[in-house]
């Protein structure tokens, strides 16, 4: 099929019943860095892929063979800039252990244009436990910010919606609330890293893989004291025995403990207009109830690319969890 202009940037949740994300695996100027980052024993290799390439795309699905094909066909039409790339699809089961086989139909039935790519069945039910300019912003940004491995913990296409507490019972947009100096800045450090099209720091998630598979094991509750509307979201799900669908939290608790930041793209503050790197489309499911659902994400979409969308910058804003700026950096 042609390739349309891309309405969909699918999101890191399963609140569309896909979970997209974006692992840089190698990116020249930090070839050594990340090459020992992924250096594991055998006990790791679950964890390692045979190929070298500059970006590996997953994507976790489960039963929207529809979610799946949209994203699949935007996939189709992202621009990789000349950087090489592999697709993995990894197809979920049911709690009794059943494959959907619409999905299973769209997932294999699909050839990427921009590379190789493989489907993979799991074998019993595991759950969670991730646009054209989306990988040029990415793989930019990599290679402006990435060697700061020990204070990011990812980057973030998600420019809105990002949400803290500012009151008892109130919660506002960061980008709201320090407007005036993020106006002028087209990214930004925040301490939660928003869960809709996020790219994990490679050193960090290969670190956080290692901690979640072993040491977080003995952690009954990941909570956060600063992150509370985070941790009281995650309250809410553990009371309706729903907190598996928050692997956010395991990973807002990692980066806490080790004082990381993501950078969060601030795209349509800095230009004062509607355009997005990424749109969620709301789809109900475990995250969104009915008549949410979003039409309009074509007309959100960014439909042009200036170079000032990715910041050179030395020192941008940090902001924390109550969305007050702390510093630059």
């Amino acid at each position: 099929m042609g390739c349309k202009r891309i309405s969909y940037l699918p999101t890191f949740l399963l609140a569309i019943g896909i979970l997209f994300m974006a692992l840089f695996v190698s990116l020249r100027p930090q070839q050594s860095v990340i090459r020992e980052a992924v250096s594991y024993p055998e006990s790791h290799q679950a964890f390692s892929y045979p190929e070298l390439v500059d970006i590996r795309i997953i994507i976790l699905t489960h039963n929207r063979s529809q979610s799946l094909q949209r994203t699949l066909n935007a996939l189709n039409c992202l621009e990789l800039d000349g950087d090489t790339g592999h697709l993995d699809i990894f197809v979920d089961r049911n709690k009794n252990h059943v494959l959907d086989p619409a999905t299973v139909k769209v997932a294999k039935s699909f050839t990427w244009s921009k590379g190789p790519s493989r489907v993979h069945l799991q074998d019993k039910h595991v759950g969670i436990y991730g646009h054209p300019f989306a990988y040029r912003w990415l793989r930019q940004t990599h290679a402006r910010y990435g060697h700061m491995q020990d204070f990011i913990s990812g980057y973030c296409l998600q420019d809105s919606n990002i949400r803290i507490t500012t009151g008892k019972n109130f919660d506002k947009e960061v980008n709201q609330v320090e407007k005036e100096i993020l106006r002028d800045h087209p990214a930004y450090f925040f301490r939660v890293a928003g869960s809709w099209a996020f790219a994990p720091h490679p050193v960090t998630w290969r670190l956080f893989q290692d901690w979640f598979h072993s040491d977080a094991k003995t952690l009954e509750h990941p909570y956060v004291h600063g992150a509370k509307l985070n941790t009281d979201w995650y309250k809410r799900f553990e009371k309706r025995h729903t907190e598996d669908s928050m692997w956010t939290m395991w990973y807002i608790y990692f980066t806490d403990k080790h004082n990381l930041f993501a950078l969060v793209s601030n795209i349509p503050q800095y230009t004062g207009s509607n355009n997005s790197l990424a749109c969620n489309h709301l789809v109900s499911g475990l995250h969104y109830g009915p008549g949410r659902e979003k039409l309009d994400c074509d007309r959100e979409l960014m439909k042009h690319w200036p170079n000032c969308f990715v910041t050179n910058e030395r020192n941008l804003p940090m902001i924390g969890y109550s969305g007050t700026l702390i510093g630059f950096r």
